[in-house]
């Protein structure tokens, strides 16, 4: 039962940094100085998106304090599109539980870190890293059990705020910002020409308009049903001629073969079969993306795809697109009288059902084509 095992080791962690924190206490954060600091931990070591989120965070350290040293530990999953970041000093693997985490814990604390924070990270994994690099200041949420351990927290005061503001309410106790909320991945250049190589080996040619779609994801809550998908890439396969680019990991491989099969154009399912970095250069390839709120949209916004996100139980000021004009979304509030949100245990997405395939074409129509389509100004790729 991984709820109980959580909760065990919650608990045996929460009552080893009681010890600790007693024999040293962490120091408050107006005793940090930033022209002293020299070295600084961020932890972010959950989903894809979690990742992304903070990249705006990242990058408003890397220029506010230039002459900082930041390291980030990452879900190796994920680490590949952070990989070749500019701002990063180096990039430490989350390991998982057991040896190899008191392993890296021992690592991180030879390193002479000044400071860590934890934008979003496994609890109580997470502290217990950033405690055992022995940084003098340590920031993280105030909702962790753990948070007794932290020179310093912060809140979700807002159940809207986005997730990019969230985290950059990390760094803003340190006196850091940005000017753009824009997500980051940064791909190398023998990236993207796989992934031109890959298109041509499989359609013939680099196709002229690749439409890349997400039906699945993680929980099946969030899921913009199949046969709308398949509604929708027949009609824009007629309407444009497209060839289908089918996001999808290994768990959800069936969902999206079957809405291969149902397309009338040629199509390149991904399936988990590919790394996660050659993905990424294939969905930069896109014209367009749409589906469900899930770590392929945030993806589809941080490489500057147009991208419309089909959002149902959470809300779009929390997780969707974000001061991006090449992102927008369709939402229907209300639809179900359930609250709370029953989310994992929905019988039957209503508000996601909610979504039409003719208000998808509708927003397409007069969103996406006067600005993208047809010939129109891409969106620009930094």
């Amino acid at each position: 039962m991984p709820g109980v095992w959580h909760r065990l080791w919650r608990e045996g962690a929460k009552s080893y940094l009681k010890g600790q924190v007693r024999r040293r206490p962490p120091r408050t954060l107006t005793g940090l100085d930033p022209a002293r600091v020299r070295r600084v931990l961020l932890l972010n070591a959950t989903g894809l998106g979690d990742l992304l989120f903070s990249t705006p965070a990242l990058r408003a350290l890397q220029e506010t304090y230039p002459h900082w040293h930041l390291d980030l530990l990452a879900h190796p999953r994920f680490a590949d599109l952070v990989r070749h970041h500019p701002a990063l000093n180096r990039l430490w693997l989350y390991p998982g539980r057991g040896w190899r985490l008191y392993r890296l814990a021992r690592e991180l604390g030879h390193q002479g870190y000044d400071l860590a924070v934890i934008l979003h990270g496994n609890d109580p994994e997470a502290t217990l890293l950033a405690w055992a690099s022995g940084a003098p200041f340590l920031i993280g949420s105030a909702h962790s059990p753990l948070a007794f351990a932290y020179s310093a927290t912060v809140a979700k005061d807002d159940p809207h705020r986005h997730a990019i503001e969230h985290r950059l309410n990390f760094v803003r106790l340190l006196g850091a910002d940005t000017s753009s909320r824009r997500m980051e991945v940064y791909l190398p250049p023998e990236a993207e020409g796989e992934a031109v190589g890959i298109l041509k080996a499989h359609f013939g040619c680099r196709p002229d308009f690749l439409l890349a779609l997400h039906p699945g994801g993680s929980d099946r809550y969030k899921w913009w049903p199949r046969e709308n998908f398949a509604d929708l890439g027949a009609r824009l396969g007629r309407r444009y001629g497209a060839a289908f680019l089918i996001l999808s990991g290994a768990a959800d491989r069936p969902l999206a073969q079957a809405l291969a099969a149902e397309l009338p154009g040629p199509s390149l399912v991904t399936g988990g079969r590919l790394p996660l970095l050659t993905v990424a250069a294939l969905l930069r390839q896109a014209r367009l993306f749409i589906g469900n709120d899930s770590g392929p949209l945030h993806l589809a916004l941080a490489l500057g795809v147009p991208a419309i996100a089909l959002i149902g139980a959470d809300h779009p000021a929390r997780i969707g697109p974000y001061q991006v004009p090449w992102g927008t979304f369709i939402h229907h509030p209300g639809i179900c009288q359930e609250n709370p949100c029953l989310r994992r245990r929905c019988p039957d997405n209503r508000c996601l059902r909610a979504i039409g395939t003719d208000e998808v074409l509708a927003l397409i129509s007069r969103w996406w084509e006067p600005t993208w389509g047809r010939g129109g100004p891409q969106a620009e790729r930094g």
